[in-house]
């Protein structure tokens, strides 16, 4: 499991064979290459990796991608204990929290 951090630097949840949770285990929705759909099949954000935390950043200039189908929820799978919220960063500008 990979955890996803806000940029605020609190936890917002993980992914798991690329499907998305927040941090109760609730599905958010999946990760196609690097691109994050919600559960709803609309475009959220792209994974981005930054100083080894991940992020999932929508750019609120760029038009997004036609939706796609949403997919059915998979199991939860087991909920890993919290880790430590981090420092805050500061996205580029026009990029903000997708989740």
């Amino acid at each position: 499991m990979t955890f996803i951090y806000k940029t605020n630097g609190i936890y917002l949840g993980f992914f798991h064979e690329n499907n998305i949770f927040n941090r109760d285990g609730v599905y958010l929705g999946w990760l196609e290459n690097e691109f994050a759909w919600g559960f709803d099949g609309q475009y959220r954000g792209q994974l981005t990796k930054i100083n080894n935390n991940f992020y999932i950043l929508r750019n609120i200039y760029s038009a997004p991608p036609i939706p796609k189908t949403p997919r059915s929820t998979p199991p939860t799978p087991s909920i890993p204990n919290p880790p430590p919220n981090i420092t805050p960063i500061n996205p580029n500008i026009g990029f903000k929290d997708a989740f």
